[in-house]
């Protein structure tokens, strides 16, 4: 004997909830930081997320996030962010904490 755990309706709520958000949320290769002294050996996988009216480009590897009204801008803003945390943490190098520490080796990992 099968017992139902959600009724028809509720299933159908769930399911629609759950496209929704898998359709909010997309990870892509970013191949290029779209500047003339820096680039990437290879690429790194950055995650795009729809929040409201708001899209996110995210690199969660150094905690890099920005904000725009469409893909192409967070990209590039993202872009922008992950030069400027690498220049930061390049000439502070001596006084990085554990975390930083990690986030610039990975930077330097990935970026010639």
């Amino acid at each position: 004997m099968q017992t139902k755990i959600l009724t028809e309706e509720q299933y159908k709520i769930l399911t629609k909830k759950l496209i929704s958000s898998v359709e909010r949320r997309k990870i892509v290769p970013l191949n290029t930081l779209k500047h003339p002294q820096y680039t990437l050996k290879k690429p790194v996988y950055i995650t795009i997320e729809t929040e409201d009216d708001t899209l996110i480009a995210s690199l969660d590897d150094i905690e890099a996030f920005a904000y725009a009204d469409t893909e192409y801008e967070a990209i590039n803003r993202l872009c922008e962010e992950i030069v400027s945390i690498y220049e930061d943490l390049k000439h502070d190098r001596e006084n990085l904490g554990i975390l930083p520490q990690k986030w610039l080796s990975f930077i330097e990992d990935v970026i010639e």
